[in-house]
């Protein structure tokens, strides 16, 4: 799959939507079947039908909202800005705030046993867990989960993935 800066994709998607998974955190631009346009970037995608959730910018930068945008009313999708999983993931743990590098690397640290013992008992539970460069544990290659690794701080596109791994969390957390 060739995905790149500049890439438009016409809709119904000619490959399966779950292929386009990774424009998650990606700047876009959408133009709907009755040419309403939309620029911002992709919260979540539906894998099957193609629908996106989009943080779509207002008038001020400062301004954004989450928009709905379904899959068949779509027409066209414009790749503006490309984000990789590593940025995607940075963005995520940081819920989109730019953060200094020497403060996330003081963040991270403090958080260490606790993360420790999470991918302990992951290991533990045969669940396969490793560790990104932010200090993000990234849990069935699927589910991010950053500091204070609770689960109301995991995020992925796979709904019942999801679940599953806050329910882990919550199981790991009352023991």
């Amino acid at each position: 799959m060739d995905l790149a800066e500049g890439c438009v994709l016409q809709y119904p998607l000619e490959k399966c939507p779950a292929n386009y998974i990774n424009l998650v955190g990606s700047r876009v631009e959408v133009l709907t079947i009755n040419h309403i346009k939309f620029v911002g970037q992709i919260y979540s995608m539906d894998p099957i039908s193609g629908s996106l959730f989009m943080m779509v910018d207002r008038c001020n930068q400062e301004e954004r909202s989450i928009k709905l945008v379904i899959g068949n009313s779509i027409k066209y999708l414009k790749i503006v800005k490309l984000t990789s999983t590593n940025a995607r993931t940075h963005s995520q743990e940081n819920n989109g705030m730019q953060v200094s590098g020497a403060s996330t690397h003081q963040h991270t640290e403090d958080w260490k046993p606790l993360k420790d013992a999470l991918k302990k008992w992951f290991h533990e539970s045969r669940i396969p867990v490793n560790e990104n460069s932010y200090g993000c544990l990234l849990v069935l290659n699927e589910i991010v989960v950053g500091p204070p690794y609770r689960p109301e701080n995991c995020s992925g596109t796979n709904e019942v993935m999801l679940w599953r791994v806050q329910k882990l969390l919550e199981n790991f957390y009352q023991k």
